[in-house]
């Protein structure tokens, strides 16, 4: 996205600060909106593009941990036999919509047709097309009935082993939004104005209103928390070549960045690639039975989604 077409986002953010926040906090914000934007032209000149595009690896089950750091999937390998064998890799994308961009282009057309997508994050909305993949079940748009459940993870999970069992697809990608805040295990529901408790939580530790140290902590519970739906997942569907990775990192800092913008700065492009099996043991039926998996059956409105994100 150009300057030109940012523009209008930022000075919608900024009147948004304005009017739900302190004049000192707002400056401080848009303060930081600015410095970020500079950081990301600095990049966009000097910096060339890199990454790998996901039909680039070898795999058949892809779960994607949205804004996962890989020192943070590091910090917690070693509590989960599952993530024994921890690499990393660079991905070609530094934030969601960048990655699926990227990713799912006209070139790997025939390997889309082979994959089955269960997500849920809101840019599927934009960025892909049912009509190029096996199935595309996009769960943000119809799952959570209640506000606080927005973004749980039990429903992506049930998805997917449905998905698996009734489809069989040749590939499968599984797209949880955690670690991504908000951190779930402290969640408690969304302001009314959105910008406060669980807006740009990262951006909340560069003004002082949040400590690092308390923010990576929610951060690696959230993780943990996704990572009890991933264990039950792979005792849910068969395959011997499942990867558990990222779309992105998250800055924390870095080049005075916090969050992920579309910036390849290394954290944001450095992310997990753990490979491992997975096998149906039989015991979990999936609790979640929704009567559309489509767009007629919606409860939610993508911009309302990204908002509550921090994208919008």
């Amino acid at each position: 996205m150009s300057l030109l077409h940012r523009l209008p986002q930022g000075l919608d953010r900024a009147r948004k600060y304005y009017s739900n926040e302190d004049a000192v906090t707002a400056t401080k914000r848009v303060t930081y909106d600015v410095q970020a934007e500079a950081v990301r032209l600095l990049f966009d000149h000097f910096q060339e593009d890199y990454g790998t595009p996901i039909y680039e690896r070898d795999w058949d089950v892809l779960i994607i941990l949205d804004a996962c750091r890989a020192d943070l999937m590091n910090e917690v390998a070693d509590d989960y036999p599952f993530l024994e064998k921890y690499e990393t890799y660079n991905s070609i994308g530094s934030n969601s919509a960048e990655w699926l961009k990227k990713n799912f282009v006209d070139e790997y057309a025939d390997e889309m047709k082979k994959t089955a997508m269960v997500s849920g994050n809101p840019h599927t909305d934009v960025y892909l097309d049912e009509d190029d993949f096996a199935v595309l079940d996009e769960v943000w748009r119809y799952a959570w009935e209640k506000e606080d459940e927005l973004f749980r993870a039990n429903y992506i999970t049930d998805r997917a082993i449905s998905v698996m069992r009734e489809h069989q697809p040749e590939r499968m990608i599984v797209h949880y939004m955690q670690p991504h805040h908000p951190f779930i295990p402290y969640f408690e529901g969304f302001e009314t104005e959105l910008h406060g408790k669980w807006l740009n939580q990262w951006r909340d530790v560069r003004i002082g209103l949040a400590s690092k140290s308390e923010k990576w902590r929610q951060y690696r519970d959230n993780l943990h928390y996704v990572l009890e739906y991933v264990d039950l997942l792979l005792h849910s569907i068969d395959s011997d070549s499942v990867v558990i990775s990222s779309d992105h990192g998250e800055a924390i800092g870095e080049w005075g960045i916090y969050g992920h913008y579309d910036v390849p700065l290394q954290v944001l492009r450095e992310v997990p690639w753990i490979e491992t099996v997975a096998e149906d043991n039989g015991e979990y039926v999936p609790e979640f039975t929704p009567e559309h998996t489509d767009s007629e059956g919606a409860r939610h409105d993508v911009e309302d989604q990204l908002e509550k994100l921090g994208y919008l």
